[in-house]
């Protein structure tokens, strides 16, 4: 009988341990797509700074359009400014331009996708449960398979929105929120607490 059991035990060690989705799934997903959206903002805040200085270049003030999102970021420096963005955009202001517009695009992009993962948190307890995991995957076209590790769930997650991101892929996206919406997720107060810090 002694032999039995430490056989089982044997067996119950070897097996790895296999995780539920939560906390960490979530704050894997999250954080990653954070990262992204600081980048992002770098990126709109250096595109934003050099369109500014090629319309003052040229005696004129940049559309108001160009302050449209409200992003709060911090500039490259003044001292920078004459040699970064003459080196950076070699074509002058419509290169700097097409930059602004694709950086802002890009950034949305990750903000909208940082709500999605926010709001697929249905009761906002910062984890993804069994159901919550299923239809995020779900609104994304794909299957759930329970018995993942932690990693592999991340790991899932985090290619939904790196195959979409190159190509700023928005009517996926919105598509994916919409079937949550259907299943009765909303963007609550805490999600837009989250978001607002993205936003800073």
């Amino acid at each position: 009988m002694g032999g039995l059991v430490a056989t089982l035990l044997l067996f119950q060690t070897a097996v790895p341990v296999q995780a539920s989705p939560g906390s960490d799934v979530f704050q894997g997903f999250t954080q990653h797509i954070s990262k992204q959206i600081g980048q992002d903002k770098q990126a709109f805040a250096e595109a934003d700074t050099c369109t500014a200085w090629f319309y003052k270049q040229m005696g004129k003030k940049p559309p108001t359009a160009a302050q449209a999102e409200k992003i709060h970021f911090v500039p490259i420096s003044q001292s920078d400014t004459d040699s970064d963005c003459a080196k950076r955009y070699p074509n002058g202001l419509e290169e700097a331009r097409e930059a602004f517009a694709r950086t802002q695009q890009r950034l949305s992009f990750s903000l909208t996708f940082f709500q999605m993962a926010l709001v697929s948190d249905g009761d906002d307890d910062h984890a993804y449960n069994t159901q919550e995991m299923e239809d995020v995957l779900d609104s994304f076209g794909l299957p759930y398979r329970s018995g993942q590790s932690v990693d592999q769930y991340v790991s899932q997650l985090i290619g939904l929105f790196e195959r979409h991101r190159p190509e700023v892929q928005f009517p996926v996206l919105m598509a994916s929120m919409q079937t949550l919406m259907d299943k009765g997720y909303r963007l609550t107060k805490a999600d837009q607490t989250a978001l607002n810090r993205e936003l800073k």
